[in-house]
């Protein structure tokens, strides 16, 4: 009952705020990163673990030791497709989500994507611990994906002022929960 009375919620604010957005598709979304969310563990022994859902509505875990994850070229906001096959190297397949809800939340990442963002004096940047949880829109035509920050804890500790945003965390926590990923 509470999933049901969340995807009505969500469908509610999605109409609202797509009004002024392109009306998204699978088609718009398929064989992209949409949410993510990553733990990065710096110091001696480096480990980045995460969890992401795919826009075909597959839920990936990932998990990396040793040497730390970097982008090819460090530009604030911004991964190459490049850049997230090396991140996603070895992910392993732990869920499904519905698609068609999936797409209603990738509705809201325009509005999450102009929510202020407040991190913690010193935090997120560099070598930093922590997690953050991330959306991410794909320009297709560049092969980029432009970051959306939806919220940070411990050393990234970020939060995102948009509704949407935290509809999406709320989202990207039940599918944590759905596939038993912690």
């Amino acid at each position: 009952m509470r999933r049901i009375a969340f995807g009505v919620l969500v469908l509610a604010f999605a109409a609202c705020t797509a009004k002024e957005e392109k009306k998204l598709t699978i088609e718009d979304i398929r064989g992209t990163v949409v949410l993510e969310t990553t733990t990065v563990t710096m110091g001696w022994d480096y480990q980045m673990r995460g969890m992401y859902i795919d826009g075909d509505g597959k839920v990936w875990s990932f998990e990396q030791h040793g040497t730390p994850w970097y982008p090819e070229k460090m530009k604030k906001g911004e991964l190459t497709e490049r850049d997230m096959l090396a991140k996603h190297q070895n992910k392993k397949q732990i869920g499904t989500v519905d698609p068609k809800l999936l797409v209603d939340m990738a509705q809201l990442m325009p509005a999450a994507a102009k929510g202020s963002i407040v991190r913690a004096a010193g935090s997120g940047e560099g070598e930093a611990s922590g997690t953050l949880e991330m959306a991410y829109q794909l320009d297709r035509d560049s092969k980029k994906y432009t970051e959306i920050i939806l919220a940070g804890t411990g050393e990234k500790a970020a939060t995102n002022s948009s509704e949407s945003a935290k509809m999406l965390v709320d989202y990207l926590h039940q599918v944590q929960n759905l596939v038993g990923y912690r």
